[in-house]
């Protein structure tokens, strides 16, 4: 039984006027609760594929490559997240225009791009976040990462492990949240399983309750907001996001990953302080060590 959920608990927004470090932190950062800043970006900011040939075009990107009929599958049923592929913003911008992006599954997600010319447009904003708010790089090298793709494509939901800001830089992204109390309510998969077991199982936007019947019960606590061109949405670590690029056409947003402030916000659940631990690790091992053990277990 596949059932619609319903509508989710609105976000708070507060414009950039309205924001202080002290405010920020005792409303939002302290108890780790998600805030939209209305105008973030200027009316005048758009990187549309024109302002992403001009100032990205010429280093190599890796784009996910899911595959033409792979978000039919149920989750629980794949056998593997994705494949990936490496294009220039040029190849992939022609994906986009001709649909192939759309129909193939094409999409260029989380790519560093915080050494560009595209990333200095926007110098000033990215300053209030760290000078204003007080906003730290997760790690040394974090920079700001850039997500492009065909209106349609749907993240699955997932959790990360540091504070996380998402900015619309074109067009519009509908994200809905949950908080970590409900993550036995996701069903997150496993240990060593063939996804990440900081990805759900389940489709937030169609549910299917016969397998997942314990999802109902955390519908009162479903988040859920539409990011329009400009906006931000400040996500809490653990905080549980599914991401839909809405309209017509593309969509492009940002990201960037933050230290978790206070400390003890990383150990909300046993997936947070594992992934905590983890972090330890060079993830490249992670990667490997989790897909040789899955493996072990079904031979």
């Amino acid at each position: 039984m596949t059932n619609a959920p319903s509508a989710g608990k609105p976000i708070d927004r507060l414009s950039v006027a309205e924001l202080n470090r002290e405010e920020f932190n005792r409303k939002y950062r302290v108890p780790g609760k998600p805030l939209v800043i209305t105008d973030f970006l200027a009316e005048t900011v758009d990187w549309d594929l024109d302002f992403l040939c001009k100032h990205l075009d010429g280093r190599k990107f890796q784009v996910r490559d899911y595959g033409s009929g792979h978000f039919d599958a149920p989750r629980r049923e794949w056998t593997k997240y994705c494949d990936h592929i490496q294009m220039t913003m040029g190849d992939f911008a022609a994906h986009l225009r001709d649909g192939s992006a759309k129909s193939r599954n094409l999409y260029l997600a989380q790519n560093p791009i915080g050494d560009s010319e595209a990333v200095k447009t926007i110098a000033d904003e990215m300053r209030f976040l760290t000078e204003t708010l007080g906003f730290e790089p997760i790690i040394p090298e974090a920079s700001l990462n850039l997500w492009l793709g065909a209106s349609g494509h749907v993240e699955p939901m997932h959790f990360d492990p540091g504070d996380g800001t998402l900015i619309m830089m074109h067009g519009e992204k509908r994200v809905v949240l949950y908080p970590p109390k409900q993550s036995k309510h996701l069903y997150p998969f496993g240990f060593y399983d063939v996804l990440p077991f900081w990805v759900s199982q389940v489709n937030s936007l169609a549910p299917d309750l016969d397998a997942y019947p314990d999802f109902s019960k955390a519908a009162a606590d479903r988040f859920e907001v539409v990011l329009s061109p400009g906006q931000l949405l400040f996500i809490p670590t653990q905080w549980w996001h599914e991401v839909i690029a809405q309209g017509e056409g593309y969509v492009c947003s940002c990201n960037h990953f933050w230290k978790v402030k206070p400390w003890r916000r990383r150990f909300q659940t046993i997936r947070g302080f594992v992934i905590q631990a983890m972090n330890l690790l060079p993830w490249r091992w992670v990667l490997r060590f989790n897909r040789f053990i899955y493996q072990f277990k079904k031979s």
